[in-house]
């Protein structure tokens, strides 16, 4: 037993180096480096013979092990960042409070990175980029919360579904007399709080509430489901008095709002599609902003700017491809805020 333990606790350690080293490159979390030592501490327990010392470590591990959940379960959502259980508007289920998203995300980056079909740029930019961001982030809220598991598990439906609340930071500019909101829909891979806050960033700029919903992981929102929990956000919004919404979505989701745009087109100021306009479909003559990568080899670049010729929408090309709404955040962020500040203060819908 003694040597099935030292065997486990090596492999325990074995994967804790690896780990660490992946780290170095683009850092875990602060959760994710706390996690790492209470995993050491565990493995240095049952890897040492003296049952005294071995039980001490033991418990201090598991000690870790409770400080750490404490902390992520009360501290998450308290900061500007909320999540809601929508369409009850209850607080956020206690899963999206349990991992730090950057861990994750940070992973699934370097695997995309490895294996998708990316610019040469883009694909060395990706990680570190997503690091920065989640740092920048995390000035915001320290702890915040993420739909990213309860998507995993299949637990986003049209009947109760995780929507990320982010608050404005300031008051709105004078020259904007209303209160606005932006709806974001995420894409493929489900809602990750890191772009719902990039898309608020730019939001509260004109002092716009931003809430991103979640639907299923593929990001399917042209369904009966997808319009149903859209209905159900914008009920939120109308319930805090807010009735001047701009829709905006990313890759699949940009798709999904290009296709939902024109059922509620008399509840929108605007749409923005970002990494995903398709070539066919139309706006309802919504004043709509398509960002894109140039090079993007998930969604064309040529079927984005075939859409925003034919509805006359304004069309803004980066450099990069699918990713950019991370490689080029700072400059997406200033398009999008200067395209949301003049439909704001000059094309508000009486």
């Amino acid at each position: 037993m003694r040597s099935l333990s030292r065997l486990l606790a090596l492999a325990v350690l074995g994967a804790v180096v690896l780990l660490a080293l992946l780290g170095v490159a683009a850092p875990w979390s602060p959760s994710g480096w706390f996690a790492l030592g209470t995993l050491t501490v565990a493995a240095v327990a049952l890897f040492i013979k003296e049952r005294r010392p071995r039980r001490g470590l033991g418990l201090a591990a598991l000690v870790l092990l409770a400080v750490l959940l404490v902390v992520r379960i009360v501290g998450a959502g308290d900061g500007m960042i909320a999540m809601r259980t929508l369409p009850a508007g209850a607080s956020a289920r206690w899963l999206g409070r349990l991992l730090d998203e950057q861990d994750l995300a940070l992973a699934g980056a370097r695997l995309v990175a490895m294996r998708w079909q990316l610019p040469p740029g883009e694909r060395e930019r990706l990680v570190p980029a997503m690091h920065a961001a989640y740092v920048a982030m995390r000035r915001d809220d320290v702890f915040f919360p993420s739909p990213v598991l309860d998507t995993f598990l299949g637990r986003q439906t049209a009947g109760a579904f995780d929507a990320l609340v982010i608050e404005p930071r300031a008051e709105p500019k004078p020259s904007v007399p209303m209160k606005f909101a932006v709806i974001f829909l995420h894409g493929y891979a489900g809602n990750f709080t890191l772009e719902c806050w990039l898309l608020a960033r730019a939001a509260r700029e004109i002092g716009a509430l931003t809430v991103c919903p979640a639907t299923d992981f593929r990001g399917q929102w042209r369904g009966d489901a997808g319009e149903r929990i859209l209905r159900a956000t914008l009920d939120y919004l109308h319930g805090r008095n807010i009735k001047r919404v701009f829709l905006a979505g990313l890759s699949n989701g940009a798709v999904g709002a290009a296709a939902l745009a024109p059922r509620f087109a008399s509840l929108l100021q605007g749409s923005i599609l970002i990494s995903g306009a398709p070539a066919a479909g139309a706006n309802a003559g919504l004043p709509t902003l398509v960002v894109h990568g140039e090079h993007d080899t998930v969604a064309p670049a040529a079927a984005a700017r075939a859409f925003a010729e034919r509805n006359r929408a304004t069309y803004a090309g980066f450099p990069g491809g699918h990713f950019v709404l991370l490689t080029q955040r700072r400059e997406i962020q200033r398009t999008i805020v200067d395209w949301l500040t003049r439909q704001a203060g000059y094309r508000v819908r009486p």
